[in-house]
């Protein structure tokens, strides 16, 4: 008998997925309630679903957010808030624990004889599972509260979390329309549908994008998104008006039918453009099925083979007070975030996500590490982010410049366009209150920080080529942005030398090297004469399309000779050291900007203490991974992207030809186990003692010569 229970264990474990791989000390555990509300939220979400949950005043409340819900602002809505409350309530006890479970990608409530109420989202599906169970008979309530039940102007502060940006109001008013909420089928049913483009029309009016409205890519229109709420043992009850931290909400409120052992809810989600509600409607009911059939062991094994992928475990056995425990135990916690949205359509925004929470209370750098994770099923949301949006920068670049090619922005919003306020801050920002000038080239940011700064999409452009480069991703669908990107810097820059010199490159018969200006060494280096960032990204991208070997819009040879005639990047001496100039000349300096530097120099001691730093515990919110606000959102989230590139770096660099070099930059105080990814469908997993590397297995064998330890 007992052999048989062994086999059974066994067959559970493969069926649900591989064995988890994070300690049971990663899980985020709290044995009493916080006192700032949402600020002291616990975060969970799977698929594009994520959810804030916190315990307050005798009653478990959730945040709810999904993916694509843009309303007619371009703003990413709520689609509401969920309280539970419960009588007798069993949470409100010494024995409280409320436990983020994170191997296994769910938020637990734990009260009195051991009732629980568990959260965990389906990741296959948009809909969230509540469920409640007691060793006595509950009953159960359940509130569903919408603070958008009438239409309101939108306040200052708000515009910045659409695409009006700030100081806006003097030139335009927003308005927040109302969602359209009510029982339903014994449930509570919330839905909005954006029938007014007034953003939308402003903003291409001010870019002089008007006459080419209809046929330009737009989020926004007959966008749709809702929830429904529903439990069979639950029956409407009454509406009521409430109160919660500044703003003013309507509770629509489902009652017990009978008290009972156990209550199952579920929170069921959809977004789409369609023509019309009806059609919505359909799809949402599609969901609603699902919802009934679904358990969570598929979701539990895609949380368990996502942990298996990758990984990095410092100190394990040293627990909380030990800094280096902090940053494995935090590195996963982010990574368990980014995982919550890894079925997206649309990219994890650095500022906040999809867990914001109430206010009274840069992108790249996101998804970065996800090649050395090996997350590529994540990073395509990214990717196709910018592929959605490449006919939009197409068309920018041939109105503005008459040019076939895609003329991106830093500031880009989720239509290709600038949001409103980036691009007049000069004119709208009341310190500066400067009009731009008529001669001002269309399409340019009228703004000292972000003029000329075309990198970013560069970045992006490369990563789409290293995740081939790393796996064999498939480039293809993303051809005609990396192209067109590409495009844009040989066409302008050939053209804006030509209106100076009749050759439109360097050299005396004019066939040298493109000049790249007027540009910007990264946000910093104003007006500069070829500035490296540019330069070494064009460089990369180049060789990286070169070695990819796939093509749509040009050849190879084309690309070869493109990757001729990019500047060589400028010296200079500083300190007495030959050192990268920012570029070969520039007038202003306007942004100044290290972890991931210091990793990649080696530089062990200060590299160290700043992973550590960043991936304290946060001061500001009980969530140890909720820092902010620094220069972005609470949370921000690009804190840990920019934290996990450092760390990655300090463990692993595979910057010079097919090197892999380990422990370039890792102290001896983190003793470690990882798994991480190399370009070449290679991964290397491993141990680390005292700083030495104890062993380690690289897959395929092949690569095992290209391994070099230390900073040999």
């Amino acid at each position: 008998m007992g052999y048989l229970n062994l086999i059974l264990s066994v067959l559970l474990i493969y069926c649900t997925g591989v064995l988890a791989v994070l300690p049971a000390s990663y899980d985020v555990v709290w044995d009493k309630p916080g006192v700032n509300g949402s600020a002291d939220s616990m975060p969970l979400g799977g698929g594009d679903i994520g959810l804030n949950t916190w315990y307050e005043n005798d009653t478990i409340l959730m945040y709810i957010a999904k993916s694509g819900t843009f309303d007619e602002n371009n703003s990413l809505l709520k689609l509401g808030r969920v309280r539970l409350s419960f009588d007798p309530n069993p949470f409100d006890s010494k024995s409280f624990e409320q436990r983020l479970l994170l191997n296994d990608g769910y938020v637990k409530y734990t009260g009195e004889d051991n009732t629980t109420a568990k959260i965990w989202v389906d990741v296959f599906n948009p809909v969230v599972h509540i469920e409640v169970d007691s060793p006595e008979k509950i009953a159960v309530s359940v509130a569903y509260e919408n603070w958008r039940y009438e239409d309101c102007p939108i306040i200052n502060e708000e515009r910045n979390q659409g695409s009006w940006g700030i100081y806006t109001s003097k030139i335009a008013n927003g308005t927040t329309y109302a969602d359209k909420i009510g029982f339903h089928e014994n449930g509570v049913l919330m839905s909005h549908r954006n029938e007014k483009l007034d953003l939308w029309n402003f903003q291409i009016k001010q870019q002089g994008l008007e006459k080419h409205s209809d046929k330009m890519y737009n989020p926004m229109r007959d966008n749709e998104f809702g929830i429904f709420v529903l439990s069979e043992q639950l029956r409407p009850g009454a509406v009521t008006n409430g109160h919660y931290s500044n703003t003013t909400y309507k509770a629509w409120n489902l009652e017990t039918k009978s008290p009972s052992k156990s209550f199952m809810i579920t929170l069921s989600e959809y977004q789409a453009q369609t023509k019309s509600h009806d059609e919505w409607y359909k799809g949402l009911k599609n969901v609603i099925k699902s919802a009934v059939k679904n358990t969570q062991d598929a979701t539990i094994a895609w949380w368990h083979n996502y942990w298996t992928r990758s990984y990095i475990i410092i100190n394990e056995d040293k627990g909380e007070k030990d800094a280096g425990f902090q940053v494995g135990k935090n590195y996963q916690i982010w990574r368990y975030l980014m995982g919550c949205n890894a079925k997206g359509d649309w990219p994890t925004k650095f500022n906040g996500g999809l867990w914001t929470f109430d206010p009274i209370y840069n992108q790249r750098l996101l998804y970065w590490p996800l090649l050395r994770s090996g997350d590529f099923d994540v990073m395509t949301q990214q990717f196709d982010f910018y592929k959605r949006i490449t006919p939009n920068a197409v068309l920018r670049g041939q109105v503005y410049q008459h040019i076939d090619a895609a003329y991106f922005l830093e500031q880009t919003d989720n239509t290709g366009l600038s949001n409103v306020f980036e691009y007049n801050a000069q004119w709208y920002d009341d310190d500066a209150n400067t009009p731009r000038p008529d001669f001002f080239p269309d399409g340019e940011l009228w703004n000292v920080w972000l003029n000329h700064v075309q990198d970013t999409a560069n970045e992006f452009a490369d990563m789409i080529l290293q995740a081939n480069i790393y796996s064999g991703f498939d480039v293809k669908p993303y051809l005609e942005f990396i192209e067109c990107q590409l495009a844009w810097f040989d066409k302008f820059y050939t053209r804006e030398m030509q209106k100076r010199n009749p050759w439109p490159l360097t050299g005396m018969a004019g066939n040298e090297s493109l000049v790249i200006y007027p540009g910007s060494g990264a946000e910093t280096y104003k007006e500069s004469y070829n500035p490296v960032s540019t330069l070494a990204g064009l460089r990369q991208v180049v060789k990286d399309l070169l070695i990819v070997d796939e093509y749509t819009l040009q050849n190879k040879t084309y690309y070869t000779k493109y990757l001729a005639k990019v500047p060589a990047n400028t010296l200079r001496q500083q300190q007495g050291h030959t050192c990268i100039a920012p570029a070969e000349a520039y007038t202003r300096v306007q942004n100044s900007e290290d972890v991931i530097w210091l990793a990649r120099m080696g530089f062990t001691v200060n590299a160290t203490a700043m992973t550590e730093d960043r991936y304290a515990p946060s001061k500001v919110c009980k969530f140890p991974t909720f820092k902010g606000p620094n220069f972005d959102w609470t949370p921000d989230l690009n804190h840990y992207g920019s934290a996990s590139i450092g760390l990655q770096e300090q463990l692993i660099q595979t910057f010079v030809g097919d090197d892999i070099r380990l422990l370039a930059a890792w102290p001896k105080t983190w003793d470690a186990r990882f798994k991480v990814w190399a370009p070449h469908n290679t991964t290397v997993e491993g141990t680390v003692k005292a700083g030495k590397m104890a062993k380690f297995t690289v897959l395929p064998k092949s690569r095992k010569g290209d391994v070099i330890v230390g900073q040999d």
